[in-house]
Parts: C-alpha cells; structure tokens; sequence
C-alpha cells in the first residue's frame, strides 16, 4: 500500500456523508412544514365548527364556516389548490333545550413545492371539529 492512498477513499466518505446528511435535512423539513399545515387545516376546522354554532340556521352556519375556514387558512398562509369545507348542521332543526352540534370538516390538497421549493405532488390534508349548539339559543 503507498502511503496516502487512502486520501481518495476519506474523500468519497465525506461526500457520502454530507449528501445524506443533506437528505436527512430535507427530510425533516419536508415533515415539518406537513405538521405546520396539518396544524393549520385543524385550526381551520376548529375556528369554522365554533363560527358555525353560534349562527341561527344551518344554511347560514355553512356560510359562515366556509368563510371563517377561509380567513383562517389566509391567516396562516396555507394555499390549498383544492378546498373543501363541509358542515353537518342538520341539528339545528333539533327543538330547544336539546343538545346538537356543528361537525366542520376541512379538507385541504396542498401542492408540496409550496411547502417545500423543487418538490413535486400533493398531499391531502384533512381535520374535522365538533361544536356544540346554544342550547337555549335562538334558532330559525
């Protein structure tokens, strides 16, 4: 063996190993902008269930969900390429004084290179909340 000939072969390593050691940080990154977004869209959910349960009716508390999903995500600045914001407000025809709830569902495609520069694809992202009804409150 002459000596030195092992310089060539510490090289390649450390190539190697800074290469994956990039990997690992992209990675990481790329998992924790999912968890901010992931994050986002339950917010999204939460502000729109409890927005939704304080309107009068529930095609106005569909409305105002939508809305407030909306305004929450700009808030966050989350741009989804898709956005779906469903209410189940079928307990506001419930009489008076009888427990019923807002369920919103969000539902988010939100195109990875805006996460994450140079990637490509989606992931969908979605969060679901449940708000309780004024029992005593008015209703339409």
């Amino acid at each position: 063996m002459k000596p030195g000939s092992e310089r060539g072969d510490i090289t390649i390593e450390a190539v190697v190993g800074v290469v994956a050691l990039f990997l690992i940080f992209g990675l990481g990154l790329v998992g924790l902008r999912l968890l901010v977004a992931d994050a986002a869209i339950d917010d999204a959910a939460r502000s729109a269930a409890r927005a939704a349960s304080i309107a009068r009716d529930g095609h106005t508390a569909a409305i105002t969900a939508d809305r407030r999903a909306r305004a929450v995500l700009a808030e966050q600045q989350l741009a989804c390429s898709s956005l779906d914001v469903n209410v189940d407000a079928r307990d506001f025809a419930k009489s008076l004084g009888e427990t019923g709830y807002v369920i919103a569902t969000v539902t988010c495609v939100v195109p990875l290179a805006d996460l994450v520069p140079g990637i490509g694809g989606s992931k969908t992202l979605r969060s679901a909340f449940r708000s309780p009804i004024d029992r005593f409150g008015a209703r339409s």
